[in-house]
């Protein structure tokens, strides 16, 4: 069997997602692996992709030697840093032919089939796309050193900091802050210490408990979200005026998000026609057409 196979890639925080079509869009396979978050590692994240992508692949009964002919859509977060792309097309890797876009993108065409909307990644990371009046704009996403506001990883970093000054005594210790030291036996050494070399993913497992705490009416808790919500929403906001008619929220923190929305923005939600994956395959049968193929 030598035709040519359709691969797209959701590369994330947290995990990296690949599903493989057939060229008439039939299924072959999907998986799931680690992290593939390029800052952490550029090599170690494009191992964990093609690693993934040989399991989609025997899911479908084919291997490696079929790698050679896959067409691949990459959706990574931070493929929108110049040197990250970069760096990353100047690396081999064992595809036919190969297309890099931000996780952003390749979410948007999924959502919308290609046609016009926003859509606000809100997981481990944050980052927004818009499709519309001819044009691709993307927001945020700059990783969560100066970026994604509102994210997973974001929300359990200043839920720490939180934590932290409560136990200084300078902010109210509530049970939302003892919960959160209590995962590290109350000494903000061991805080310390897990900061220093933890991941966005790390971080972000902490996320569920600054939800749970909110939606049980802890005060600290609940304005870490209230916080969120306020540099969230803006950006919803800045996709509109963008003309984006419609808005898609992906992610984990989304359906914990959503309730909490203003009125006007929650009426314009929708769900996504598809999904990042779809995204990259969209992507990928660019690629292929690109490269002479029919698809």
């Amino acid at each position: 069997m030598s035709e040519a196979l359709l691969v797209g890639v959701d590369g994330g925080g947290t995990n990296c997602r690949v599903r493989v079509r057939g060229i008439d869009g039939s299924l072959v396979g999907e998986a799931t692996g680690g992290t593939a978050n390029v800052f952490a590692g550029l090599d170690a994240a494009l191992a964990v992709i093609v690693a993934t992508v040989e399991r989609a692949l025997e899911v479908g009964g084919l291997g490696p030697p079929d790698l050679a002919r896959c067409h691949a859509g990459l959706g990574l977060a931070g493929a929108n840093v110049p040197s990250v792309a970069e760096a990353l097309h100047a690396r081999h890797l064992p595809f036919a032919a190969f297309g890099l876009e931000t996780d952003a993108v390749t979410a948007c065409r999924g959502a919308f089939a290609g046609g016009e909307g926003g859509i606000a990644i809100l997981g481990t990371g944050t980052a927004y796309c818009v499709r519309a009046r001819g044009a691709q704009t993307l927001l945020g996403g700059w990783g969560m050193l100066v970026s994604d506001q509102g994210s997973g990883a974001d929300l359990g970093r200043r839920a720490l900091a939180q934590a932290l000054l409560a136990l200084d005594g300078a902010r109210p210790r509530t049970p939302f802050c003892d919960a959160v030291l209590a995962r590290f036996g109350g000494s903000a050494e061991a805080v310390v210490e897990f900061a220093t070399g933890a991941l966005p993913r790390d971080f972000g497992s902490l996320a569920p408990l600054v939800w749970d705490f909110a939606e049980g009416g802890d005060p600290v808790a609940d304005r870490l979200v209230a916080d969120s919500l306020a540099d969230i929403e803006p950006m919803l906001r800045r996709m509109t005026a963008l003309g984006a008619p419609a808005l898609a929220l992906l992610g984990g923190q989304a359906p914990r998000y959503r309730p909490r929305l203003a009125a006007d923005l929650r009426a314009i939600l929708v769900e996504p026609e598809g999904d990042a994956m779809e995204g990259g395959i969209d992507l990928a049968r660019a690629i292929h057409r690109a490269a002479g193929g029919r698809a």
